[in-house]
């Protein structure tokens, strides 16, 4: 059988022969090179049988590790599995007993604070998974406050991403839709607001934002079929999100190439296009760096466009004839990125969260129910939708693009939203002047 061919090498062979400057050519094939050699360290915990083993063997197409049936842990200590490039630890979370719960979180601990040759730490992401099947996540809740969050470093809110798993029998499987493998409305509603008490619990805990979603891997037993995993697509997306973009790609040439794994998501998302534009993000802000990137760029990516397309088709169900379908889903987001955009929106975007997350819908009901009747509401909100957008633009081509939109969320969208949960909204409403004066002025310099 003829040897799948990579994403990277084929990205390499059009570099060859695409028409560019030499000096474009020989940056360019620096920075995929570069690329190649990236690895992603992804660590996977959770509480016992919160079902680790099935959610990698669902997203990673591998039997790393036997999927524990009974009482007692499969994984003692913590696992290591290469995947090329994707290197996954498999670490055992508390409820095995006091003495195994202390020696799991000192290990933790110390993987959490290791680092690489370049003084990074190797952990790149902690996916904590969460058993969406009980009300009981004090475990849980210890090993994420006292563990693993006090432990990530500067950048916690973004190297840790929380599931929650079994979401087919959160309700002990009741108003689950077998036929259709999706929840019912009385069970979508129950694991909302599982996710609200969840996020609430964090952040009264470590005062860190974190977003988490539901999930169903599906499970293995020995003798029975498999059954089919449920939003696994959103799982795979938010992981890729919370990935560094130049480690992103190596997940590529990993994912279960199932096709029926993938099939079935919510509708709050269009996950598939949102991992194709996390990808594109990382060839465009990485591969292409310091090239000139011209309308022609995109030719580079005929035949790796192709291959890329293949992979992803097989994985997550979208299929191209073609790779010029694909380039011009890679490209466009980077062609009009800020178009018609607004601030908040896109520093939402910007952490991953979907256009009807908690704290979009949160502001479009201050906005709606409040701020238009005060005196100066209208006319706050119209010179917002006058000057949001160009403002969006400017910053999506400053360097520091991520550190512009993590001030805005921190010193500002934070505050406005905690404010509008208290129901002091003229509170928010000037927290919300603040901003925008700050981004005038912010504007200014940038346009000079």
């Amino acid at each position: 059988m003829e040897k799948e061919q990579k994403f990277l090498d084929a990205l390499e062979e059009d570099l060859r022969n695409a028409d560019m400057s030499e000096a474009d050519r020989s940056r360019v094939m620096k920075n995929v090179l570069y690329l190649k050699k990236q690895k992603i360290n992804l660590m996977i915990t959770g509480a016992t049988g919160c079902g680790k083993s099935s959610t990698i063997n669902a997203l990673f197409n591998m039997e790393v590790a036997k999927v524990g049936v009974g009482v007692d842990p499969e994984t003692m200590d913590i696992q290591k599995y290469e995947l090329e490039n994707l290197v996954l630890w498999d670490s055992p979370g508390l409820g095995d007993g006091k003495e195994a719960d202390k020696r799991h979180s000192n290990n933790i601990i110390q993987k959490l604070k290791e680092k690489d040759e370049q003084g990074k730490y190797l952990i790149d992401l902690v996916l904590v998974i969460l058993d969406g099947s009980t009300r009981d996540l004090g475990t849980s809740y210890e090993l994420i406050n006292n563990v693993i969050i006090p432990n990530l470093g500067e950048d916690k809110q973004n190297r840790i991403l929380v599931a929650i798993n079994q979401a087919d029998v959160a309700m002990k499987g009741r108003y689950w839709d077998y036929e259709y493998n999706k929840p019912e409305d009385q069970l979508v509603k129950f694991l909302d607001e599982k996710v609200l008490s969840v996020k609430k619990r964090i952040k009264d805990g470590t005062g860190i934002d974190v977003d988490p979603i539901y999930y169903s891997a599906g499970f293995k037993e020995e003798g029975m079929a498999q059954c089919q995993p449920y939003n696994l697509t959103k799982l795979l997306y938010y992981i890729i999100k919370y990935t560094p973009e130049e480690k992103r790609l190596a997940y590529i040439e990993n994912l279960n190439k199932d096709e029926d794994s993938w099939n079935n998501n919510d509708d709050r998302g269009n996950y598939q296009k949102g991992i194709i534009e996390n990808i594109g993000e990382t060839i465009f802000e990485c591969a292409l760096e310091g090239a000139e990137r011209g309308r022609d760029m995109g030719a580079i990516l005929g035949h790796a466009g192709e291959v890329l397309g293949q992979k992803i088709g097989t994985t997550i169900g979208m299929v191209y004839g073609t790779g010029k379908a694909l380039v011009e889903t890679i490209t466009k987001p980077f062609k009009s990125r800020g178009k018609g955009c607004y601030i908040t929106t896109a520093t939402c975007e910007e952490y991953g969260k979907p256009d009807d997350c908690y704290e979009l819908t949160a502001f479009r009901g201050f906005r709606d129910n409040w701020l238009q009747y005060q005196k100066d509401g209208k006319e706050l909100i119209q010179r917002y939708y006058d000057t949001a957008p160009e403002i969006v633009e400017l910053i999506n081509v400053q360097p520091n693009r991520k550190e512009i939109y993590q001030r805005l969320n921190e010193q500002y969208l934070s505050k406005c939203l905690s404010y509008i949960e208290a129901g002091e909204n003229e509170k928010c409403k000037e927290t919300y002047v603040d901003m925008m004066e700050y981004l005038y002025s912010e504007e200014r310099k940038w346009k000079q």
